[in-house]
């Protein structure tokens, strides 16, 4: 399985620092074409650099395994939910994005002298957010997570009550009509439910593996939604629950 093997080859790298493409070759029983689009992966998710004829781990770009393991798998179609996502941030939005392995592709796609405000309780945001110019940014959660690479805790966040939110991107485990948008972080989850009752549109970042699919968790209803933006055509149920009360699919 792919992403098994990508997260064999990281943990090697990590143990070990260094590896030829010959090395890995030969250790993952693969052909060289393959090892060498692994580590074009690695490299494009900052794991690894590429050095002549191997690859070298860059030290200070930890993930936890699973968020790693879940952050390879549909990767490149998740970049490109990312940045049909982007579009729809405009000048003076102020938008919550959440943390996922989907909706962190998001801000590699907008300009970065942007003026706009930019709520999140993921690491990864915040650290991509700092490099913009003109965004106000906001963090939210008391608690770091590792695992999920975000922050959680709202009991004493008085500011998330306060925030007039235009539009959310949201994350889900699972989007069917029955469950709506689901998740399996009981603490994560509690922050979803008070965005997207706050913002005036939400937005659903979810590849096709997604759909039909439902979890512990429901955060939000499918009809409370605006726009679903997917990889391809959701299941028939899926997009005729979405014609008939108005919720834009975009793929």
């Amino acid at each position: 399985m792919k992403s098994k093997r990508i997260y064999e080859i990281e943990s090697f790298i990590k143990k070990n620092k260094t590896a030829s493409i010959e090395e890995l070759k030969e250790i993952f029983n693969v052909s060289i074409n393959t090892i060498r689009r692994d580590v074009n992966l690695l490299a494009e998710m900052n794991i690894v650099k590429k050095v002549y004829g191997g690859i070298e781990l860059i030290e200070n770009e930890y993930k936890a395994v699973d968020y790693q393991e879940r952050n390879v798998e549909n990767y490149h179609s998740k970049k490109h939910i990312g940045k049909i996502a982007a579009k729809e941030i405009e000048a003076n939005d102020i938008i919550y994005v959440d943390t996922g392995t989907t909706t962190i592709h998001i801000l590699d796609y907008v300009d970065k002298k942007l003026s706009f405000t930019i709520i999140t309780n993921s690491l990864d945001i915040m650290n991509k957010a700092s490099q913009f110019e003109n965004v106000t940014l906001f963090i939210i959660g008391e608690k770091y997570k590792p695992r999920t690479r975000s922050f959680i805790g709202i009991d004493s966040n008085l500011l998330l009550t306060k925030f007039n939110i235009n539009k959310c991107f949201m994350a889900a485990t699972g989007v069917n009509i029955q469950n709506g948008l689901s998740n399996s972080e009981m603490e994560e989850n509690l922050i979803k439910q008070h965005i997207t009752k706050k913002a005036k549109e939400t937005y659903v970042l979810a590849d096709y593996s997604k759909m039909e699919q439902s979890t512990l968790l429901t955060y939000c209803n499918l009809i409370d939604i605006d726009r679903i933006i997917t990889d391809k055509n959701p299941p028939q149920d899926i997009q005729q629950f979405c014609d008939e009360h108005q919720i834009a699919i975009v793929y």
